[in-house]
């Protein structure tokens, strides 16, 4: 979407209201009327700016925290409930139209109201005492000033709706995916192929859209816990797509081009290919303090204001530390006195994608009708009406050129809508996801915040139904436990042991025969009207026999290892499936590594554990380099001339001189950078040790983009067919390199990846295609496309990984917001190059991922990563936790909190989250009182 220009203007005001004058609270102290408020409460901020909420009624609790967090993030929450509601436009312009329709068309702000007829009492109370608080502090304070660069100067009324629907939206950025992309893939393999030659489906199985991972790391069984489920000890294989016609396909591809670069879209796209954060923790009987240790870093869109807004709420019976989001109550993650909790996004498929045969009905309110077994089921009309802000009116947006009169719903897919349709053809693309249901996340949540043991706990987890997340837990008792949360569909094709069609995993048959069957056997506060898989089915260990656990996004039961994500049964009959495919494994398997290591050498200490998180080591270059060294060794006696050529060269010596003495970690190597341990200052000389690992590391990442460029994008680019994502290409060349000795790099589709025209030797080719991908990489380095980070220059040396690597929080309206350069208080660190210099790289542990084929100095950049590190160590008297988190507490530029924290977490600092009250009131900013309005 077009970034609305910053304008030059002044905030529009609105009075303060009379009520806030001063009295004395029940302790003689003097204090402010607040309207609304039912008992005296306070605020206090810490020297962080982190507000500590006390409150004698969970009432006044909640109204406080709405009432802070539209004092610190007041634009923040407009945003996320307007893109949940596909009302965006009203506020910052028709730039945002295109985004609005289809957040309109999927409905999350309808699955919302949808949710809060189900809500308990309790949490009703909740939700509309943090609306009162939020409307209570906006009716008597300025707008933030984005209200005024926009030209508005009317704030919408809070709802409870509006903090529902804004869980919808996070919940759908973590769990929501199409099954478009990996349909048109596998189809224009399978075309290809019939007409070149080879076997398209191999080729997307097998070869590069692997459902095997990278790393084997898999969360249950490296905790040594054997799964309880049996192989089918079959593949499947006759795959049919008969059904598919071919514009189904346009208007699958028609609809990935138009949601590409939207924003909502683009997050939860790049989240997914970026990975969505680790988690882990530690036995009693492993860590050095003897109690156990839990390590949480959830990977989101990386902003200005940052995702998360940390409080600590207090109320007697509640008392809760952790992040919360703005725009919605209660605490998500964070630990009480005697348990904490982290989350990860656990991508078990909750989402189906149909093609549906759609005809005229003139009994239909539509006039339009899906065929389902033979039979007409209605298509229902719902009216919109879109609307812009322009110039700081905001006006209605007629239909036509793209703005629907209507979306469009098919009941049968949970109230789900058609996401594109085309009347001449007869048919349209639906889509069915466990979110449109109403469902309970705050109830679980609230029990979260209250559970004193891990039998309360594990009371909360039913409630938790529209995204699928690891849950990591550990308490004072001296548990730790893995739960995976959520609520997966039975399909009722593999429910009967086969696959009808296609796979849930690609576009199904909207006629009959892939649906979800209906609830038989409803499950404890089940939301969706469908079977789901029962608790003991989900992946889950608590104390784990290993003394430890890790998920990072990875497979958490190990069913993809072999490559055949349906080659397991259920108990008692049926396909026992999860995903196609998970995270690959890159951070789980370092991180395994990690503990491995560390245990060898004694306990694990909590310092230990922020050590891991920064952790900056690329473990795909742990796999690759050796092929890389060891192909300038064979070249060397080489009688190939195209090989022995690579020896000669001096630039070629030096690269892979350098690349063999390397750690594989990615330092910037600059002194404008950030890196994790950097003492606090504007500039940090960099050691000769770490320059050497900073051009190790750039020189590794741009061979890697030609190597791929050089393989598994020559081989497919040539004849227009798809490239597969960055992880699964990468699994793919460890597979074809690994297996080398038996396939001479031709894969199981018969496509040779390592294709050198007059080159016998299948060696030959390999080592010619791996050093000419290093030969490119140089030449690439020293042109054009890096001219402003390298200057042209030859010297190896001058190649520090911080001018690539480097990150800017964005904000929606851009400068001045973004940071940098946050109204000139943080300038841009490099001269012609944008953005922050940082540590880390593509799936590091400290998670700052690019994509794999970056090609110039601008596409090594990142916008997703922790957007919190936390580590928590139950000891005996209570939790004990820190955290670091990317930006301030404030979300109004020009505070002193706008970015307070940031500089802690771009060097992989931690500060302490005070629970107790003698370390609060030892660390106290200021105070605020309240007591109630007079009536």
């Amino acid at each position: 979407m077009r970034r609305t220009p910053w304008f030059l203007g002044v905030c529009l005001l609105i009075p303060l209201l009379s009520a806030s004058a001063q009295l004395e609270d029940e302790h003689g102290i003097s204090a402010a009327q607040l309207p609304g408020l039912q008992a005296p409460a306070s605020l206090l901020r810490d020297t962080n700016d982190i507000v500590h909420i006390r409150a004698h009624n969970e009432h006044d609790l909640f109204f406080l925290q709405g009432y802070v967090h539209a004092q610190d993030r007041l634009f923040q929450m407009d945003v996320s409930r307007r893109e949940a509601g596909g009302t965006l436009a009203e506020l910052v312009g028709s730039g945002a139209l295109p985004q609005d329709v289809q957040l309109r068309t999927l409905g999350l702000r309808r699955a919302a109201a949808r949710s809060l007829p189900l809500q308990s009492a309790r949490v009703l109370a909740v939700l509309q005492a943090y609306s009162e608080g939020v409307n209570t502090y906006v009716v008597s304070h300025p707008l933030p000033p984005e209200y005024g660069a926009l030209k508005l100067s009317h704030f919408e009324p809070w709802t409870p709706v509006d903090s529902l629907a804004v869980a919808k939206l996070l919940l759908f950025g973590q769990s929501f995916q199409l099954d478009i992309d990996a349909t048109v893939d596998l189809l224009s393999y399978q075309s290809a192929g019939k007409a070149l030659g080879f076997d398209g489906t191999k080729l997307f199985f097998d070869d590069i859209v692997r459902s095997a991972p990278f790393d084997p790391a898999s969360t249950v069984p490296d905790a040594s816990v054997a799964l309880k489920f049996e192989s089918t000890g079959k593949r499947e294989t006759a795959l049919s797509a008969t059904f598919l016609q071919g514009r189904t396909l346009e208007l699958a591809r028609e609809y990935v081009e138009k949601t590409r670069n939207l924003d909502v879209f683009r997050r939860q796209r790049r989240g997914r290919e970026d990975g969505l954060s680790n988690e882990w923790a530690i036995s009693g009987r492993l860590s050095a303090s003897g109690v156990p240790l839990l390590a949480n870093d959830p990977h989101l869109e990386l902003g200005t204001p940052g995702i998360w807004y940390p409080n600590h709420l207090e109320d007697g019976p509640l008392n809760v530390f952790g992040e919360s989001f703005a725009g919605i109550p209660v605490v998500v993650v964070g630990h009480n006195r005697f348990v904490s909790w982290g989350l990860t996004d656990d991508p078990l498929d909750t989402t189906d994608t149909y093609q549906e045969k759609i005809v005229p009905d003139s009994n239909s309110p539509s006039g339009f009708s899906t065929i389902f077994k033979g039979k007409n089921e209605p298509i229902i009309p719902i009216p919109e009406s879109f609307r812009a802000n322009v110039a700081g009116t905001v006006v209605t947006v007629p239909p036509g050129g793209g703005i629907p009169p209507a979306t469009l719903i098919v009941p049968r897919r949970n109230q789900g809508p058609l996401i594109s349709f085309d009347p001449q053809a007869g048919t349209g693309i639906s889509v069915q996801w466990v979110g449109f249901s109403g469902t309970r996340e705050l109830e679980a949540a609230i029990l979260w915040s209250e559970a004193r043991n891990l039998l309360e706990f594990k009371k909360s987890l039913p409630f938790f139904s529209s995204a699928t997340l690891n849950l990591a837990y550990s308490d004072t008792h001296g548990n730790i436990a893995y739960f995976a949360i959520g609520e997966v569909p039975v399909r009722e094709d593999l429910q009967a042991g086969k696959v009808d069609g296609l796979p849930p995993f690609f576009i199904r048959n909207g006629t009959g025969g892939n649906e979800w069957l209906p609830v038989t056997h409803p499950q404890p506060n089940q939301a969706i009207p469908y079977e789901i898989l029962p608790a003991p089915e989900m992946p889950h260990i608590v104390n784990p026999p290993a003394g430890f656990f890790v998920n990072s996004n990875n497979d958490p039961a190990g069913i993809t290892l072999n490559n055949n994500p349906l080659g397991t049964a259920r108990p008692g009959g049926g396909i026992y499936y999860l995903a196609y495919t998970f995270d690959s494994g890159f951070r789980a398997g370092r991180v395994t590594q990690m503990i491995r290591e560390r245990l060898e050498n004694g306990a694990i200490a909590f310092d230990d554990i922020k050590k891991m998180q920064a952790d900056v080591t690329l473990l795909d270059a742990q796999f690759f380099v050796p092929f890389i060294t060891r192909a300038f060794k064979d070249a060397g006696s080489s009688s190939t001339p195209q090989l022995a050529a690579f020896a000669a060269l001096p630039a070629v010596q030096d690269a892979v001189s350098r690349l063999s003495a390397w750690d594989f970690t990615t330092p910037t190597g600059i002194e404008q950078g950030y890196d994790a341990g950097d003492p606090a200052g504007a500039l940090h000389p960099r050691s000769s040790a770490e320059i050497a690992k900073s051009v190790a590391a750039t020189l590794y990442s741009v061979w890697r983009e030609q190597f791929v460029a050089h393989t598994i994008d020559g081989v497919l680019t040539p004849f227009g067919l798809p490239t597969p994502p960055d992880e699964q290409a990468l699994t793919g060349l460890r597979h074809l390199l690994a297996d080398f000795p038996n396939t001479q790099g031709i894969g199981a589709s018969g496509v040779n990846f390592f294709n050198v025209p007059g080159v016998t030797s299948a060696a030959d080719r390999r080592d010619i295609v791996i050093l000419q991908s290093l030969a490119s990489a140089l030449s690439l380095l020293a042109g054009r496309a890096f001219a402003d980070a390298f200057g042209g220059s030859t010297n190896l040396d001058d190649y520090r990984w911080g001018k690539l690597h480097r990150i800017t929080f964005a904000h929606i309206l851009g400068e001045p917001f973004s940071i940098p350069v946050a109204g000139g208080a943080f300038p841009q660190p490099l001269k012609n190059l944008t953005g922050i210099p940082v540590d880390g790289g593509f799936q590091t542990v400290d998670a700052a991922s690019h994509s794999i084929r970056a090609h110039d100095e601008n596409s090594f950049t990142f916008s997703h990563g922790p957007s919190k590190r936390s580590v928590f160590e139950a000891l005996p008297e209570g939790m004990r936790s820190v955290s670091s988190l990317p930006g301030g507490i404030s979300g109004i530029l020009g505070s002193e909190f706008y970015f307070n924290l940031l500089p802690g977490w771009l060097r992989n600092e931690t500060y302490d989250q005070f629970f107790r009250r003698d370390d609060i009131e030892d660390n106290l900013l200021s105070e605020q009182r309240f007591v109630p309005a007079d009536e």
